[in-house]
């Protein structure tokens, strides 16, 4: 990191804690845990030949030999039928954890793969095979898994590491390990989600040193390409350098657009599972967007944008509070209810279950409250990104954060800035960031417009997508909130559909028989409003 950019490496931006004793006593706990699967587990090479070769078909690693399976110190616990791969580290290089992976066949007959660490995962740093990196190598290949290291290895002679998180995270402690390389070829995957953290992982790790191995029908993830008898140091060599040049031909996009024609579904970003009305007309949450998201006061906001953006971390999408309205506390334990569907008051026996569960997710918070300087906000926000590979902030909300006492005479100005500061953030780090902001004062009976933000049109022009949590507040029964999508820019789909407040667990759902209305935007001018029908109208402008 460059010394500009620890200016704010403050413990007291970020939550953090130092190791508590029973922090301490769980650490040494896990080593012995550690100790007592390791000896226990066997070598390949002392596996009868048959048991052995039923153990690589369950893997899919057939090809994979047991010289190197030996080499990089793979095992089997035949208690779980798991594969063991061995974190060594230290100057004398003792075993300071494991990772298990697990195979399960489901009801698809499809088998599934488990990944366990010990320590648990948040403490686990290993580069799986950097016990054999010579200190003259100059070379490596950076793999998303640790079969594919074996691959890399097996096939082609070269250094190969893989990363303890796949492609959900470079942590910066291991960049140091990684500084020797004068060229470094990532080769994290075959799908559209690891070529996306190939081109964010080489920003940290240098532009200029990197090289990106593009997924396709060619050139699968490596431990595929070894089961196909492709030539992976061919492979290798045609990686395509992570430096973009100023001015590119269709020839150098060519593939690029043709990856985004075949992984439609990918492009589309990340599914919600609570939310499958809006993955009908956003059809994804995508890195690199902006999200204006408002209603009226007391409507819930907070509430469900928690859940909507839970939803996403539970699947993997690294996430960053930066809630300036209301405490931290409060706002976990909001999500920690959503998490858990249920009130933990009422059983306080199951908090500690949860309550671990939730302490894996990839979630962190801004320890900020009240009026905040855009710049310090800001340089967290880039901060996070660069040390847990942050995918979506959450702002909750503009107006709390500007300090709504102290606004100057030209507030919308400032406001103004602070959009396209946001704006500028998203695109420049590939990171999805969702903005709350208050509307301006409406009648209770009235139905807010994407012309009811507060401010200007700024926010509604610079964002890609427009949310509105609509609030009936003269009716009490069910169906009196509802979710509009008054812009989307991917594919231009808008719509509305009615949500349900459960109160025992703080979520809201689409009712089962409620149908999403919706249309495509009509073409308007930047400064014209779409009046029009309820149920799919675009208020929005762009």
């Amino acid at each position: 990191m460059q010394k500009e950019e620890q200016d704010f490496l403050s413990p007291h931006v970020m939550l953090g804690y130092p190791e508590s004793l029973d922090e301490q006593e769980e650490g040494e706990r896990e080593l012995r845990e550690v100790q007592r699967i390791w000896s226990s587990a066997v070598p390949f090479n002392d596996l009868p030949e048959d048991e052995a070769q039923l153990i690589k078909t369950m893997f899919q690693i057939t090809k994979v030999s047991n010289a190197t399976l030996k080499k990089f110190g793979v095992r089997l616990f035949k208690p779980t039928k798991s594969l063991v791969f061995p974190w060594f580290a230290g100057p004398d290089s003792s075993l300071k954890g494991l990772k298990l992976l697990s195979a399960q066949n489901t009801d698809t007959e499809k088998v599934t793969y488990n990944e366990a660490t010990v320590p648990k995962i948040s403490s686990y740093y290993n580069l799986f095979g950097l016990t054999l990196v010579g200190r003259m190598d100059s070379e490596v290949v950076l793999t998303g898994h640790e079969l594919d290291t074996l691959a890399v290895s097996q096939a082609t002679g070269l250094p190969s590491v893989a990363l303890p998180r796949g492609v959900s995270c470079l942590p910066p402690m291991l960049l140091p390990y990684l500084e020797q390389f004068k060229r470094v070829t990532l080769w994290l995957g075959h799908d559209i989600r690891s070529w996306e953290a190939s081109k964010i992982f080489s920003r940290k790790l240098g532009l200029r040193r990197c090289s990106l191995v593009r997924p396709g029908e060619d050139r699968p993830c490596p431990l595929e390409a070894l089961a196909r008898g492709k030539n992976l140091s061919r492979i290798i060599k045609t990686s395509i350098p992570a430096a973009h040049k100023s001015i590119v031909s269709f020839k150098q996009l060519r593939e690029d657009v043709y990856g985004e024609l075949l992984n439609t579904e990918q492009v589309a970003g990340v599914k919600w599972t609570r939310f499958p009305e809006l993955n009908r007309i956003l059809k994804g949450h995508r890195k690199g967007e902006l999200t204006v998201f408002t209603g009226p006061t007391g409507s819930g906001k907070t509430t469900f944008i928690s859940e909507v953006a839970l939803d996403l971390c539970i699947q993997g999408v690294n996430t960053l509070w930066g809630s300036f309205e209301i405490n931290n506390v409060r706002l976990a334990k909001i999500m920690l209810t959503q998490f858990a569907m249920q009130r933990l008051e009422e059983n306080l026996e199951q908090y500690d279950f949860w309550a671990d569960k939730f302490e894996e997710l990839p979630l962190y918070f801004m320890t900020f409250h009240g009026q905040q300087n855009i710049k310090t906000v800001l340089d967290t926000m880039q901060h996070a990104v660069y040390l847990y590979d942050i995918n979506h902030v959450i702002i909750d909300n503009l107006q709390f954060m500007m300090g709504q006492e102290n606004l100057s005479i030209d507030k919308y100005a400032v406001q103004d800035h602070i959009i396209g500061a946001f704006r500028k953030f998203a695109t420049n780090t590939s990171c999805h960031v969702t903005l709350i902001i208050h509307p301006r004062k409406e009648e209770d009976d009235r139905e807010l417009q994407t012309a009811s933000i507060f401010g200007s049109a700024k926010a509604s022009q610079e964002a890609d997508n427009v949310l509105i949590l609509q609030e009936k507040k003269l009716v009490t029964c069910p169906g009196r909130r509802s979710l509009q999508v008054t812009k989307n820019r991917f594919d231009g789909d808008v719509g509305i559909f009615p949500l349900d407040f459960i109160k025992s667990s703080l979520t809201f759902s689409a009712p089962i028989k409620g149908k999403v209305k919706l249309r495509k935007v009509s073409t308007k001018p930047e400064n014209e409003e779409v009046g029009g029908e309820r149920g799919g109208s675009e208020e929005g402008r762009g």
